[in-house]
């Protein structure tokens, strides 16, 4: 399952914004922590009555791999935490969200930002 949807570049090329699932716990941290991965969180989306959240961050361009690597990790670390349906709900999740990208960027060229402006976005 692919846990993350890449926005691309941003801040004159140095960072890149990407999307990914995580709970309330945000244990994605400690694998970046442990990963040494600098990052900036932007924004978290959530549903009322939903165990998931989106979480929209940027990653310097040079930790990219480190990043990638640590989001592989998580759903194993879902698993132990209790999360058993990480994969398949959140799965469900993103590709909800994917699919109203997807239409957005048909219609108008580019996807509307939750914390303002907007990107391009190359979904695969």
């Amino acid at each position: 399952m692919k846990n993350y949807l890449d926005f691309g570049k941003c801040g004159g090329g140095r960072w890149k914004r990407y999307l990914y699932l995580d709970t309330e716990d945000f244990l994605l941290g400690s694998l970046l922590t442990r990963e040494k991965v600098k990052v900036k969180f932007e924004t978290c989306l959530m549903r009322d009555n939903e165990k998931y959240r989106m979480v929209m961050m940027k990653v310097l361009k040079r930790d990219e791999t480190k990043f990638l690597k640590a989001l592989e990790e998580l759903p194993g670390k879902m698993l132990l935490c209790g999360y058993r349906d990480y994969e398949t709900h959140g799965g469900e999740l993103l590709a909800e969200l994917e699919e109203l990208i997807r239409a957005d960027m048909e219609a108008h060229g580019k996807i509307r930002l939750p914390m303002g402006g907007s990107a391009r976005v190359e979904l695969g």
